[in-house]
């Protein structure tokens, strides 16, 4: 009996949005994925398709003006990218017609990351894990065959992890990558350009987690532990106050405010980055976490955190310039332990879909071992993970 979502790697995170071209090209811009390759999902394309637990019927009011998909029935564009070193890929899609999750989530909280693909599974494994999150409250939202390739499952994992779904995909041919016909390919390189002193974003070696906020963070993360089999996990309470956080800031303002946070690895990226989440309570004072996303939109991947090789200093503040620049100015920001480092949260939704978040380099070289600093708790689950 499977008692765990099985993590291969992280393949990639779907962006949900209205103008999956533009969101490319913001993409393109920023990390360098100039070539998306661009699937075309037009319903009859779609094969066993099912939302919530209903497949496709009849229009139940065929007299009435007007086209409308029947119910259950949907469409979408999906563009796919990978940036050049292969450490970064994403998948944009655009609802274009019916109802499926990818159209509920524009509607009801806009453009954000509707779900994270990590893991491929032969079809005798499935029903054990689908009976798995079953008990653990996790419903399959959404499901659908294409090109006779592969069968594409989105859990609804938004209740118990935080307001987005985890993909899995069960191949039917070795080759389904390639056997889903792209039916046209967008490439950007000659309409992006950057500064020479920004080249890092281009050469990001992968996400090192994705911050979800959250009511609860003892709650979802004991979630997390359960569905990802991961019993330990660091646990701050991040503050305005000496050997915390300093130099507090949000939306160009500065602040006093606090956090509690859970956060643990699950996987690796393809070029061998380890990956995680991060689990965000707000719990003191305004931060972007609060009133900027959660007392807006609920729980959610708020940010991503992009591995980039920052050189130094002035590579550091030349990016965070173009970035202003661009229309995405810092929206929180503080310095780590009395020194230990600087953060900076990059306000990217508009031009990619989520924050971005930013970690600073030493302002002075230095050949000494950086310093891996104890948490301030640990959220253990280990008992309740082996009964």
């Amino acid at each position: 009996m499977a008692n765990k979502i099985p993590v291969d790697t992280l393949y990639y995170a779907t962006i949900v949005t209205k103008d999956a071209k533009a969101l490319a090209r913001n993409h393109a811009e920023l990390y360098g994925i100039t070539k998306w390759h661009v699937v075309h999902a037009a319903p009859e394309r779609l094969k066993n398709k099912t939302l919530r637990g209903q497949t496709p019927r009849p229009n139940p009011f065929p007299e009435q003006v007007g086209h409308v998909l029947p119910p259950n029935e949907f469409g979408f564009i999906a563009a796919t990218g990978t940036s050049a070193n292969r450490g970064l890929t994403f998948q944009i899609v655009q609802p274009t017609g019916g109802l499926s999750t990818f159209e509920e989530f524009l509607v009801t909280r806009g453009s954000g990351v509707h779900s994270v693909f990590m893991t491929e599974l032969e079809a005798k494994d499935l029903p054990d894990l689908t009976e798995f999150l079953a008990r653990e409250g996790v419903p399959v939202a959404q499901s659908f065959t294409i090109d006779d390739a592969a069968d594409i499952y989105y859990f609804d994992t938004r209740k118990v992890l935080g307001g987005f779904y985890v993909q899995i995909v069960v191949p039917r041919k070795p080759n389904w990558r390639e056997a889903i016909k792209a039916d046209e390919t967008w490439d950007f390189a000659r309409e992006v350009d950057r500064p020479h002193a920004v080249a890092a974003p281009t050469k990001a070696t992968g996400i090192r987690h994705f911050g979800v906020i959250v009511h609860d963070v003892v709650a979802h993360t004991r979630n997390f532990a359960r569905l990802f089999g991961v019993p330990v996990w660091r646990g701050m309470h991040w503050r305005t106050e000496a050997g915390s956080l300093e130099k507090t800031t949000c939306n160009g303002k500065p602040v006093e405010h606090a956090y509690f946070t859970g956060r643990s690895d699950v996987g690796k990226t393809p070029l061998g980055v380890p990956f995680g989440f991060e689990i965000v309570q707000p719990t003191f004072g305004p931060s972007h976490y609060k009133e900027d996303f959660l007392q807006v939109l609920g729980p959610g991947i708020h940010h991503v955190d992009v591995s980039m090789p920052i050189e130094d200093w002035a590579e550091w503040e030349a990016i965070n310039k173009w970035l202003a620049e661009l229309g995405a100015p810092t929206c929180m920001s503080g310095e780590l332990r009395g020194g230990l480092g600087l953060f900076h949260y990059q306000d990217t939704r508009r031009k990619l879909g989520y924050v971005t978040e930013l970690i600073a380099p030493p302002k002075t070289k230095s050949n000494a071992p950086r310093v891996r600093w104890a948490p301030d708790y640990w959220h253990d689950f280990t008992a309740e993970l082996a009964k």
